[in-house]
């Protein structure tokens, strides 16, 4: 991914969870965080086993 896709996408859960936190909703936003941040550790530690094997 690029690098604004990430910054885009950043951006996006701060917002979501500035919005979801005036209704009472915080932990929405933070689920969907831990879910992208846990998706890009992975998706960066598989290429670099990767790059270290080959």
């Amino acid at each position: 991914m690029k690098v604004y896709q990430h910054i885009i996408i950043i951006i996006a859960l701060t917002l979501f969870t500035v919005f979801f936190y005036k209704e009472g909703l915080g932990a929405i936003a933070f689920l969907l965080a831990a879910f992208y941040l846990t998706s890009l550790f992975i998706r960066e530690f598989k290429r670099s086993k990767k790059d270290k094997k080959a």
